[in-house]
């Protein structure tokens, strides 16, 4: 009878917290179950992440179909473990520690009566309830626990994508061959760019497909492309639940630990997102994008148990190289660099196309003991040919040879709302790299992290992409804590400060330097149609200076601070307004400062039940230097993303309209076009345009069945 008492107790407690979280959820919750938040947030992010390496590639199109994939087939928090919350792990919007209480909450009460009790699970504010409502569900259905084979590859999504685009002016690399240039000086295709791609996918547990790109200047079925596209990708991707975790055959991307070894895809980086910096989601995971090196192909798997995992993986592909040398005999040649931008659209591009093989093996094994994970990585790479940077003395410690072999060791401890992490590694010439942190909810309302990394100036690896101030995690030591504080309902501030020193000499930094970078948010969301965020941004470091004509360079200080107004107002339930002012400061010591200004106005139109959505630009830009220039993010078509830096004085304007013609098939079309102001030439070399305006314009459809 007591225990029938208690029981009955615990349910009429759970009711009564369900009914008395709903009634206060109505103004808060009852409208949040879109995405637009997410998505804004995701593409200040991607934002902040290519300004900060232009060279970026990080894999924007695999954010896309985890969310399509989720918006489809949702997580049901009442069945869901770790491995299920995963996906949500590679959206960043949820940490370890908010999984884990989760979890815990489901655990000591019982399963969730309602969506709205989520408000009750410590470490979830309301504003990360917002964002990942969409992609949440409560069913008590055994067919979420375990998915019939007959649902599994027949009740999937099948998507095809065809995308073509161009610029509108005549490049000088497509203009005709003239009495002082040679078909050498000239584009061999046509300015014509084209994307397609083929999918199944159910949820994130089984995916097949094969994407294909040309770009624009590449031969298509003809001279050095006859197979067609020059980019080809394709793969098998199966997650499973039981012995056999994950298998990926084809194309794939890895990620161990904190990314010291291995971590292609969407990595993590510095933004106002001062939460992200720790990876997680899945160990494996399919490749969709259209980067023609970082990813692997050939196969992985993920095998174990609840608390033992091993993965396996092999891969072997052609890259691209710059040939710098060949021996006497003609067999074995070198190359200064490995990769590339994956464009083949002159001789000498084409020349440089997979001329060297790279073979690539490795494991990786985790032990998990209740809420403490360690584990241990190593990968093989064998070049096809010796790789010999350039002769310069900032390449002095980087990686020399045909082969490498590194080894690592990582951890993850969560206790309550602690969460540490970290991980070690070596190369076999014995250079080091060390990553440690710390996630801690001090309250519902405060989150901290803090990073310390140490990256000696001869650790080598070549898929590294653990956290950094550079692309390339070798040559720096740091220092980075964030901050978030949610004081008020409505008012968030987010704050983050990192020091960092590079012992060693970097392009264009003649000698060892140092450098601090700092930002601070401050965000005003009242109710659901408006929001307003401040934002400061200063970084300071060491480079070459500008005035010095010696043959060895001195260092001088320099500054950049960026402060930006953003503004984004639901004026109507189809109408939502975006507005943004920015100001950049660039200050070279000795040297005055320059100056960079913009400004835009979006105009976004969706109407509930139209076929129709219109989103459209305005911007007006007046940067002084290239380095006073500032990025802004552009809304494009499906699977393509654009983050321009706006340099010199013009206006630019874009628009991008969906259609959808039925449930089956969407069709996309974006125009756009810069205007400048103090310019006669546009760009130089072979992407020179003649005049003062550059348009381009994008059509794509896709069909879905």
């Amino acid at each position: 009878m007591y225990i029938y008492f208690e029981i009955n107790r615990t349910a009429v407690y759970r009711i009564s917290i369900c009914f008395l979280i709903n009634i206060l959820s109505s103004s808060s919750l009852a409208i949040a179950q879109t995405i637009p938040e997410e998505e804004e947030q995701k593409e200040d992010y991607i934002e902040q992440l290519v300004e900060q390496d232009e060279n970026s590639s990080g894999d924007f199109e695999n954010l896309l179909d985890i969310d399509n994939a989720l918006l489809k087939h949702p997580v049901n928090i009442n069945n869901a473990d770790a491995e299920d919350w995963k996906p949500l792990q590679e959206l960043d919007l949820l940490t370890d520690i908010q999984i884990n209480s989760i979890i815990s909450y489901r655990e000591k009460l019982g399963k969730f009566l309602s969506i709205y009790e989520l408000q009750a699970v410590p470490y979830l504010d309301i504003a990360t309830i917002k964002r990942i409502l969409p992609f949440l569900k409560i069913n008590s259905d055994i067919s979420d626990v375990k998915v019939t084979a007959h649902d599994l590859f027949l009740k999937g999504d099948y998507t095809i994508v065809l995308r073509g685009q161009r610029i509108l002016e005549e490049q000088k690399g497509f203009s005709p061959v003239d009495s002082t240039s040679s078909s050498t000086t000239r584009y061999l295709g046509s300015p014509l760019s084209i994307y397609t791609r083929f999918r199944y996918q159910y949820s994130t547990k089984l995916s097949y497909g094969i994407t294909a790109q040309k770009d624009a200047g590449e031969e298509f079925f003809s001279g050095s492309q006859k197979q067609g596209f020059d980019f080809y990708s394709f793969h098998i991707y199966y997650q499973g639940s039981k012995f056999l975790k994950t298998l990926a055959i084809g194309d794939y991307q890895l990620k161990f630990g904190q990314g010291l070894l291995v971590a292609s895809g969407f990595g993590v980086s510095k933004s106002s997102l001062v939460m992200n910096v720790k990876y997680g989601g899945r160990t494996v995971r399919p490749y969709t994008s259209t980067d023609e090196f970082n990813f692997f192909r050939g196969g992985a798997v993920v095998i174990g148990s609840k608390n033992i995992l091993f993965t396996a993986f092999a891969s072997l592909k052609n890259i691209d190289g710059n040939i710098t040398a060949t021996d006497t005999v003609g067999e074995n040649i070198f190359v200064s660099s490995v990769g590339g931008d994956g464009l083949h659209r002159t001789e000498s591009e084409i020349a440089d196309k997979d001329v060297i093989s790279q073979a690539v093996i490795g494991a990786n094994a985790d032990l998990q003991i209740n809420s403490f994970t360690i584990g241990t990585s190593a990968i093989h790479t064998q070049f096809g040919a010796a790789v010999d940077p350039s002769s310069q003395p900032y390449n002095a410690f980087k990686f020399y040879g045909n082969r490498l072999t590194t080894l690592g060791a990582h951890y993850n401890w969560q206790f309550r709302n602690f969460n540490l992490f970290g991980e070690a590694a070596m190369d076999e010439d014995g250079g080091k790299a060390l990553i440690s942190g710390m996630l801690i909810s001090l309250d519902p309302r405060v989150d901290l992290s803090l990073i310390y990394r140490n990256y000696e100036k001869d650790y080598h690896s070549i898929y590294a992409n653990a956290f950094g101030e550079s692309s390339t995690n070798d040559n720096e030591s740091g220092l980075y804590s964030g901050l978030v504080i949610r004081p008020f309902q409505g008012w968030e501030m987010t704050a983050y400060a990192d020091f960092f020193h590079k012992p060693w000499l970097d392009f264009q930094v003649d000698a060892p330097s140092n450098g601090t970078d700092l930002l601070f948010q401050l965000t005003y969301k009242p109710n659901k149609v408006l929001e307003i965020y401040g934002r400061w941004k200063d970084e300071r470091k060491q480079q070459n200076s500008s005035l010095n004509e010696e043959l060895i360079d001195y260092l001088v200080d320099i500054q950049k601070q960026n402060l930006r107004i953003n503004l984004t107002y639901k004026a109507t339930s189809s109408l939502s307004l975006r507005s943004r002012i920015e100001w950049v400061f660039f200050k070279e010591q000795h040297l005055p400062t320059n100056h960079g200004f913009l400004t835009y106005q979006d105009v976004i139109y969706h109407k509930m039940g139209s076929p129709l959505h219109l989103t459209g630009r305005i911007c007006l830009f007046d940067a002084e230097s290239y380095d006073a220039r500032i990025y802004a993010y552009e809304t494009d078509v499906l699977y393509a993303y654009s983050v321009p830096a706006f340099s010199n004085r013009g206006m630019r304007f874009y628009i991008v309209g969906r259609y959808s013609i039925n449930q089956a098939i969407d069709v996309w079309l974006r125009y756009a076009q810069t205007y400048y102001t103090n310019l006669d030439v546009i760009s130089s070399g072979l992407d020179e345009i003649s005049g003062n305006k550059k348009s381009e314009i994008k059509a794509e459809v896709r069909f879905r069945f």
